[in-house]
């Protein structure tokens, strides 16, 4: 008894259309995929490509999914890194901004893209994720900062309210143990997030990407995270669940890798332990990682398994 939009699928790669005709078949209720500033706006002031992103778009409003763009990569001429944010001055902060804002105007209500292809049935994007695992080091350098992700949320979040006020914001889905190498614990990062005045207004949602070999792990890092936000008296946010999942590879020593027996079987159990908790934890979305397994390009996994 959920919404569609309650199951959905991540993919590392583009999906062709047939691909997504079988996500259709399957009720996948939400697609998440990079929106890719670094792909999109190549020079500095140069116009904006969206032929990497306008199929996925056309694609899965033809199949009536739901997308959620992960905002992430930064061109060369705004940042020191691809993973460092945009933060280094006020004219970098206004291109990311005048990036999203331009990305709203073509795929949110009424956008430009819905007005030049009429044959589609209108599907517009309403949910906006700003960055990807900011807590770890692999998505943002030099290190995870919860003062500086506030400062690209606010920036992010003006820039997308300006142009469609009733968008929800999703923060970062944030990997629950990363790297003890400058990498924050998940619920460590929301805490500080939260002491840094004003953060908590501009986001709707609480991402999470609780990877874990075992269910025991899962709860324990949801519970961990509500615990923060109770505290933080934001207990009534609900929490997005934007990446779980394991790998079929079946690889010794990979805890998150089994065999496609076992990847079924966790699929099955931790999809079961987040649908029956989600009034307790307040669950509203939950994402399987990842379309197809790394990799290998004919193992299809998530919902078809």
């Amino acid at each position: 008894a959920v919404s569609r939009p309650f199951y959905g699928i991540v993919s590392s790669n583009h999906p062709d259309a047939t691909e997504f005709s079988t996500m259709g078949d399957a009720r996948v209720g939400t697609f998440r995929f990079q929106l890719d500033w670094r792909l999109i706006q190549p020079s500095e002031g140069g116009p904006y490509d969206w032929s990497s992103a306008d199929p996925q778009v056309e694609n899965a409003a033809v199949n009536g999914i739901d997308l959620l763009p992960v905002l992430y990569g930064s061109p060369e001429w705004a940042s020191g890194s691809y993973r460092e944010p945009p933060l280094g001055s006020e004219e970098d902060k206004q291109a990311w901004k005048d990036f999203l804002g331009a990305a709203v105007q073509r795929y949110g209500p009424d956008g430009a893209f819905w007005q030049q292809h009429p044959e589609i049935d209108p599907h517009p994007i309403r949910a906006w994720q700003v960055s990807n695992e900011v807590n770890s080091p692999t998505y943002w350098e030099p290190k995870p900062s919860p003062k500086k992700y506030a400062q690209l949320l606010k920036i992010s979040d003006e820039a997308i309210r300006e142009v469609d006020q009733s968008a929800d914001i999703v923060l970062a889905g944030m990997f629950g143990t990363p790297s003890r190498n400058k990498g924050i614990y998940s619920w460590k990062f929301l805490h500080r997030l939260y002491g840094v005045n004003g953060a908590a207004s501009h986001f709707d949602a609480v991402a999470l990407h609780p990877y874990s070999p075992n269910l025991a792990g899962i709860k324990a890092q949801i519970r961990l995270i509500r615990e923060r936000m109770k505290k933080a008296g934001d207990a009534k946010t609900p929490i997005w669940v934007t990446e779980i999942g394991w790998g079929s590879a079946n690889t010794h020593g990979q805890p998150l890798s089994k065999s496609l027996k076992g990847q079924k079987k966790m699929l099955r159990k931790s999809f079961k332990l987040l649908l029956d908790n989600r009034g307790k934890w307040n669950i509203k979305r939950i994402l399987w990682f990842t379309w197809r397994d790394p990799g290998d390009g004919q193992d299809v996994t998530g919902v078809v398994c």
